[in-house]
């Protein structure tokens, strides 16, 4: 997904990433889990980012 992105691109959006990193698929694939695996969580939308939107 980030392929057409330049690596100073990358290094510029990393910069505003509290995490300081890009989310990987394991990142994504332990929040699915999660909420497959939850029984008591409903409705909720679940924004995966390093806290880029705070």
């Amino acid at each position: 997904m980030n392929k057409e992105y330049s690596k100073g691109d990358i290094d510029g959006i990393m910069e505003e990433i509290p995490l300081e990193r890009i989310g990987t698929t394991e990142n994504i694939a332990k929040c699915v889990c999660w909420m497959i695996d939850d029984d008591y969580t409903t409705g909720e939308v679940v924004s995966i980012n390093g806290g880029w939107d705070i």
